[in-house]
């Protein structure tokens, strides 16, 4: 499906608090002759609420300067657009320091009011470098693999997914693996879009127009990508282009999730590669404990140091029969994280109108988000956070903005 052109990013973007300034950035739109450009009146919160409903431009110009805190409101913009956005920041703040910590956080120049069509030209060009130069700053990849069939990666890739893309607005891929058999597009109700596995098959040139015409999109934010073949012809990808299509794909999104097979081929093993986490979605069986010690003695030699989420998935099933809980993660070394009980009539009323639980009121939609948090790490942040304010004679409050801005930092490294 080809997307139209509202679909398409902008090349850049201003928002910025006084006419004199929005002027001068037309000038320059107009002398560089920059296509689908915008300049507009609006603070911060003008911002996040355009970074929300549309797609992150190529540049993003802001003004800092009714700005109570520029380095937390840079971290906000930062948290809802994809990671090759190029920030310019403008404001009347002369600050060395300034400058220097908003360069830490990714801002690719600060320029300091009143603007000139020289200065602002000059930081665009460098803006434009930096995007063609760029090759670090990449989307998240969460690879969710089930341990034996049925167990139900699918559903909670699809539901993770909606999550991100729903609820932390982040421009979310969902990206099927299984090009037999695969139906994460019936969760999305979306149709399966085989232009994917021609372009996969006999590649050409793959960039930004061939990723837009293979994707198809189910929400604002929320993509799907997946096809299937001829079950009698089968499908011969080709690696390299797979490969290229993941690097490109992890520069456009801030999340894919991976529905991935099994089998330890080609494909899987190049997403294996790329992920930064990992669900494991298990059944209380003992074929189910036995595929996921494998599974993780292969992860702790091949993907070392990577965050591992093991979900244990439709628990009342066959309980007479299942493993207990403490025989399971002896098995496998670890504790399990999650449970999610069996509840049949929410699940396949969802799958049947495509429609994830995740959106509904189930009791399954909490523990859906805790995992996601888990995922994104914002569990670990919290214990941090809790583990500070029960120390004794800690001043938290006096602290906070210091410890905030040190973990912001890090993250940006």
């Amino acid at each position: 499906m080809v997307q139209s052109t509202s679909e398409l990013p902008h090349n850049l973007v201003a928002f910025v608090n006084d006419p004199v300034s929005e002027q001068v950035i037309w000038n320059v739109i107009k002398e560089m002759n920059i296509a689908y450009a915008d300049s507009k009146m609006g603070d911060i919160p003008s911002v996040l609420k355009f970074l929300k409903e549309e797609r992150s431009p190529k540049i993003l110009i802001v003004d800092l300067s009714n700005s109570e805190l520029p380095l937390g409101d840079i971290t906000k913009i930062k948290e809802y657009s994809t990671p090759n956005m190029a920030i310019i920041a403008i404001g009347t703040r002369n600050e060395v320091g300034l400058f220097r910590d908003l360069k830490v956080l990714g801002v690719t120049d600060y320029i300091v009011k009143p603007l000139s069509n020289t200065l602002l030209r000059h930081a665009i060009e460098v803006a434009n470098g930096t995007l063609k130069n760029e090759v670090e700053k990449t989307g998240k990849l969460i690879h969710v693999v089930s341990t034996v069939g049925g167990a139900g990666a699918t559903t909670i890739a699809a539901n993770v997914g909606w999550i991100l893309a729903n609820k932390y607005f982040k421009r979310t891929l969902v990206m099927d693996l299984d090009f037999l058999y695969g139906t994460i597009n019936l969760l999305l109700d979306v149709k399966a879009e085989n232009a994917y596995l021609d372009i996969l098959e006999s590649p050409d040139k793959i960039d930004d127009y061939f990723a837009e015409t293979i994707m198809r999109k189910c929400q604002q934010r929320l993509y799907y990508l997946g096809g299937l073949c001829d079950l009698v012809r089968g499908v011969q990808v080709d690696i390299s282009a797979f490969e290229a299509l993941m690097n490109l794909l992890k520069k456009q999104f801030n999340y894919i999730l991976v529905d991935s097979q099994r089998d330890i081929n080609q494909i899987n093993k190049i997403s294996m590669q790329k992920a930064d986490s990992f669900i494991i979605v298990i059944e209380m069986s003992m074929a189910s404990a036995q595929n996921a010690a494998r599974l993780l003695e292969l992860l702790s030699v091949e993907q070392t140091g990577k965050k591992i989420v093991i979900v244990s998935n439709k628990n009342g099933l066959s309980s007479a029969g299942a493993l207990p809980k403490e025989s399971f993660e002896e098995i496998i070394g670890r504790k399990i994280d999650y449970a999610l009980p069996l509840d049949e009539t929410i699940t396949l009323a969802a799958a049947n109108i495509g429609q994830p639980v995740a959106s509904s009121d189930s009791p399954l939609t909490e523990i859906l988000h805790n995992i996601t948090d888990d995922v994104l790490g914002k569990n670990d942040n919290q214990a941090i956070v809790q583990a500070i304010e029960q120390k004794e004679g800690f001043n938290f409050k006096k602290v906070k903005k210091m410890v905030i801005d040190l973990i912001v930092r890090l993250m940006h490294k």
